[in-house]
């Protein structure tokens, strides 16, 4: 039997392990961050090492007089304006077709009805074309679109017994 004082040395030196295992593997994952970091370091001064230097640049951008220096100030003003006037076009441009499309996808919607109500109608049409007279004899298979003649009936042939009796 165990006695109440070994169940939790037995607990004790299972949590003990546990943290002895969760230890060991902070530790292996630092070394393999470790690692992985130096690598990347090398790897960064391989990169610098094969970019050629920068130039350095010795002179201002705008060398000239005032006069120079506001004509080019005026030509910036100018295409940032016109670059502005582009943005917002392509804007409404992006605006419109989005409602296209969505007009577009509301028709499309609207024609999938449509088409859906039309061939319903189709059928029913159909069926009442297909379907026998109210006083026609029922057929032995109980379809109304089956037709069963016996091999001396003729299609329609009331129609042509009621036409002859008015005559």
């Amino acid at each position: 039997m165990t006695t109440p004082a070994e169940v939790p040395s037995d607990h004790l030196r299972y949590e003990i392990a546990q943290l002895e295992k969760l230890r060991q593997q902070i530790f292996s994952d630092m070394e393999a961050l470790r690692t992985q970091e130096q690598n990347l370091r090398s790897y960064e001064a391989r990169l610098r090492g094969s970019l050629p230097p920068l130039p350095t640049v010795t002179q201002a951008p705008f060398a000239g007089s005032p006069h120079e220096i506001d004509v080019e100030r005026e030509k910036l003003s100018r295409l940032r304006a016109l670059l502005e006037a582009e943005r917002r076009s392509l804007v409404d441009e992006r605006l419109a077709v989005r409602e296209e499309k969505a007009t577009l996808a509301q028709k499309a919607e609207e024609l999938k009805q449509r088409e859906a109500w039309l061939v319903t109608r189709e059928r029913d049409a159909k069926a009442k074309a297909f379907a026998p007279p109210p006083g026609a004899r029922k057929s032995a298979s109980g379809s109304p679109f089956s037709l069963r003649l016996g091999l001396n009936e003729v299609p329609f042939a009331e129609y042509f017994r009621s036409q002859s009796k008015s005559a």
